[in-house]
């Protein structure tokens, strides 16, 4: 009796681990989709863009996953998101998403995922907006770059932008000691932190305890209403 007991258990958990395998069977997808020139993320997707003049997706994640994670092109836009009504479980491990792109000239970031580029997007006029814990990282050639922080995320831009301006509001982070500029434009609400390089002139408006910090021989105009400072790095 007690033998055909134990026989019992050990079938019943064999059963259980098997299901709990097949519940996190990681599948990838790939789905068609053409004519974007920007990537919207919203959740805590992986993202990663590589530049290479063709245009695709493929998903990787847990196969019961996938069919909630919609991406979609609206208005020249690549969304990557939930579907409606649909909310988001902890528990289901980590969400891939892999585009190539001919073109980028906006790239956005909700909630606490990352988009990193792979290639220098080269754009006339160029935004970024991070909002949440995620990151968005890319190198750039543009003549006018607007990046928007909101949240404890943060920013990371290489490369070079004549003008470029820069809005960050919360503990966020834009790094862009790799940024070459002509000049830049600063307005930080928090303890945010802007990290440029700047030929010529850096503005700055700072309310709370924000730090501009900058290398390069750019004249400096600063307001501040705190603690709040401009800094040129050693």
């Amino acid at each position: 009796m007690m033998k055909k007991f134990i026989y019992t258990a050990v079938a019943i958990l064999f059963m259980i681990a098997g299901q709990q395998a097949s519940a996190q069977k990681t599948t990838a997808q790939s789905r068609p989709v053409s004519s974007f020139d920007k990537v919207a993320s919203a959740g805590p997707f992986q993202v990663q863009v590589v530049l290479d003049g063709t245009e695709s997706v493929r998903v990787t994640g847990n196969e019961d996953v996938l069919q909630y994670i919609e991406t979609v092109v609206e208005k020249e836009t690549l969304q990557i998101r939930l579907k409606k009504d649909i909310k988001w479980d902890r528990n289901i491990g980590k969400v891939e998403v892999y585009v190539t792109a001919k073109s980028l000239n906006t790239l956005i970031n909700s909630g606490s995922g990352s988009i990193k580029v792979d290639g220098t997007i080269n754009t006339e006029h160029f935004k970024t907006v991070m909002s949440g814990s995620g990151s968005i990282s890319t190198d750039i050639k543009t003549k006018d770059l607007h990046a928007v922080l909101s949240g404890s995320g943060f920013i990371k831009l290489s490369g070079s932008a004549q003008d470029a301006s820069m809005v960050v509001t919360g503990s966020g982070q834009v790094l862009g000691k790799s940024l070459g500029t002509e000049k830049t434009s600063t307005v930080i609400t928090g303890s945010g932190q802007v990290y440029v390089a700047a030929d010529k002139h850096v503005s700055a408006r700072i309310t709370g305890s924000g730090q501009v910090i900058y290398t390069g021989n750019a004249e400096v105009e600063s307001r501040s209403i705190g603690s709040g400072k401009v800094t040129k790095a050693n």
